[in-house]
């Protein structure tokens, strides 16, 4: 199969906050400098945290709309399988538009068939957790029953929004109500988390209702049947492509440990099903997964085998702001395991790795490795099964540490210092595929491709 120039796609490559965002930024600047470029999200919704940091230090959470929005002459799309809640994308499109030199940030379209997420899917999120275990894995932003109307036949979709079906959405809010009602407590009256911080009560149906028309008019000129359009962009090859994957292959609810999984697919199969068959992944050139070369992060409750507990943990999340940009909560800090990110890569299709956060990294403290796992006296893989992994005991190698001032002053790999070159000759041995980029700092232009 030929591949199509000037396509790449983003993933996660472990437990997701990878910096995927900034590296989507990045190679959208880069394309936009040569041509049209087409930035396609296609799963997940408010749940997802992609942070860009500008040169004047500002930092920016984004959430449902993919990182290439601040790039003029870029096209970012909201795909058939995103879940998205409409208050929070208007509240996110207005932070959009109070940053600095966005007034020719890129062109928005939203398709048509993306699902709706709802006050009434975080509220039923909200007292399913109350009742039971179910939902102790998410972030509360009802990004699970918004998915599960889908399977259960009787979605709200973007359209039904814009044209503003009065009559299903009635329906659905009366569905939920009867839902939560079975559960013992009252639609009206929970309160549900917006983006900036305050709750607010789901209101009766009227006033649901209401809010959702008023949100109709305002996001209804974003809205649109992109079907075709997608088709003539994906067959012009001078259009660059950029798909970027919300949370991490570790997070898929096929791939990732319970109850710490999200809804959608967070591989690059996902993009063909989103594109209804427009874009096949396999004809997709790069498709990288992003991790963090020095560490992995985690939040949740699952127990990774390789969790730090020791000064070191703290000693990174602080000084790589190891908090979740959506959820805030701080994150579980382990040493490196490639056991799971060979995983990850054999499931995720992924042909290409690019590591962030090389710069964290301390003259004090050797590169920790986990390279294998040990279940009594025989070798075994990794498993997405608590159960399997509370069993396995590492096997780590330990590598000695690299000059962090060196590392940032380093333009092409052979400035790189050598104890970095052999940490990422490692890396790519053991998981079997090429490193194509680093980072060397926060900002854009930090960073060396291969």
């Amino acid at each position: 199969m030929k591949l199509r120039p000037r396509s790449y796609a983003i993933c996660g490559g472990a437990f997701g906050d990878e910096g995927k965002g900034r590296i989507v930024d990045m190679l959208v600047h880069q394309l936009s400098q040569e041509g049209p470029v087409v930035v396609y999200r296609d799963n997940g919704g408010a749940n997802a945290g992609h942070t860009v940091e500008f040169p004047t230090g500002q930092r920016v959470a984004l959430h449902q709309l993919p990182s290439g929005v601040f790039i003029q002459g870029a096209v970012v799309v909201l795909g058939k399988e995103m879940v998205l809640h409409p208050g929070d994308l208007l509240e996110e499109l207005a932070q959009v538009n109070q940053v600095e030199a966005t007034a020719d940030r890129a062109e928005i379209k939203i398709d048509e068939m993306a699902i709706l997420s709802l006050d009434t899917h975080r509220a039923f999120e909200a007292v399913l957790k109350d009742w039971q275990s179910g939902g102790k894995g998410s972030t509360g932003r009802g990004i699970s029953p918004a998915y599960a109307d889908v399977l259960l036949r009787h979605p709200l979709r973007m359209r039904d929004l814009v044209h503003f079906d009065e009559a299903k959405v009635s329906q659905h809010y009366q569905m939920y109500a009867a839902l939560i009602q079975g559960l013992g407590q009252n639609l009206a009256e929970l309160e549900v988390s917006t983006l900036s911080g305050p709750k607010i009560k789901v209101g009766t149906e009227k006033e649901f209702i209401n809010r959702l028309k008023q949100q109709a008019d305002q996001l209804g000129p974003l809205v649109a049947d992109i079907h075709d359009w997608l088709a003539e962009q994906w067959s012009d090859h001078k259009c660059g492509f950029v798909f970027e994957k919300a949370q991490a292959v570790g997070l898929d609810y096929r791939w990732g440990v319970y109850p710490d999984v999200t809804a959608s697919d967070t591989t690059f199969g996902g993009i063909f099903s989103a594109t209804e068959g427009v874009v096949d992944p396999e004809m997709i050139e790069i498709k990288a997964g992003v991790i963090k070369a020095t560490y992995m992060s985690s939040v949740g409750t699952r127990k990774l085998p390789t969790l730090m507990k020791s000064e070191l943990a703290d000693r990174i999340r602080q000084d790589a702001h190891e908090y979740g940009a959506t959820t805030k909560r701080p994150r579980d800090i382990a040493y490196l395991d490639l056991p799971a990110l060979r995983f990850f890569q054999k499931v995720g299709r992924i042909n290409t790795l690019i590591l962030t956060h090389m710069d964290v990294i301390y003259a004090d403290q050797p590169v920790k490795v986990c390279t294998a796992y040990k279940l009594g006296k025989e070798t075994v893989e990794y498993r997405p099964d608590q159960e399997f992994l509370n069993d396995v005991t590492p096997v780590y190698t330990e590598l000695p540490s690299w000059d962090a001032k060196k590392l940032a002053a380093a333009q092409k790999y052979d400035q790189l210092p050598k104890e970095a070159q052999a940490f990422l000759k490692l890396i790519s041995r053991e998981i079997g595929i090429p490193v194509m980029m680093i980072t060397t700092g926060p900002q854009r232009e930090q960073g060396i491709v291969f």
